[in-house]
């Protein structure tokens, strides 16, 4: 996806775009949530996870912007990692916590409703401005 694709100078945020590549992420951390689900048992298995989604975003050089003087500066994301770091090993190497990773699995699942509610307000806007 391109820069003009999520950032367009004269209408704003393309919250549709935004919305669609959202759900993209969130589908493939579904897909890598379950995978560690899947190898809980596997010996030497390590957990893995997706790097935030403000990540992602940092490639389009969006930045938060500050409206007044009474806002504070925020930050666009700092992980790279996959991997994720936990102390926790079972006997044979594993790291999985099944219920960390339940836990994981059922906000993803939050903000794929809530990326659809968002894309599907947004479509409806548009089709009633247009007149279908």
């Amino acid at each position: 996806m391109r820069n003009a694709d999520i950032a367009n100078s004269s209408s704003g945020t393309d919250i549709l775009g935004l919305a669609e590549r959202r759900m993209s992420w969130l589908q493939n951390r579904q897909q890598v949530l379950a995978s560690n689900v899947a190898n809980a048992d596997t010996p030497n298995y390590t957990s893995k996870d997706t790097p935030s989604f403000d990540n992602a975003l940092n490639q389009f050089n969006i930045s938060l912007e500050i409206t007044s003087a009474d806002h504070l500066p925020g930050t666009m994301g700092s992980a790279n990692t996959i991997q994720e770091r936990t102390e926790e090993k079972s006997l044979n190497g594993n790291n999985v916590a099944l219920e960390a990773q339940m836990e994981k699995i059922a906000d993803n699942s939050d903000q794929q409703k809530f990326a659809a509610s968002v894309y599907s307000s947004w479509r409806n806007m548009f089709s009633t401005v247009i007149g279908r």
